[in-house]
């Protein structure tokens, strides 16, 4: 397994005293998770509830136009 993608999954592995070499798939993952909670997942929707962005962020995001911008840039 990668470094990058060990990182990541400390943190569950630690939690839930298991590896991530033991998952196959994500459904696999969900189902561990709803076992250890006791119902199923919920789908929640992260925007609007008032600590950060999305994403974690915690600065406004801006939408480019990268086609244009790059062409502004060339004709220069």
């Amino acid at each position: 397994m990668q470094t990058v993608g060990r990182t990541k999954t400390v943190i569950f592995e630690e939690k839930y005293g298991v590896t991530i070499d033991k998952f196959s798939t994500t459904a696999d993952v969900e189902k561990f998770m709803e076992d250890e909670i006791g119902r199923k997942l919920k789908v929640v929707e992260l925007r609007n509830h008032g600590i950060v962005s999305n994403r974690g962020n915690i600065f406004k995001l801006r939408d480019y136009d990268i086609n244009r911008r790059f062409d502004e840039i060339i004709n220069l």
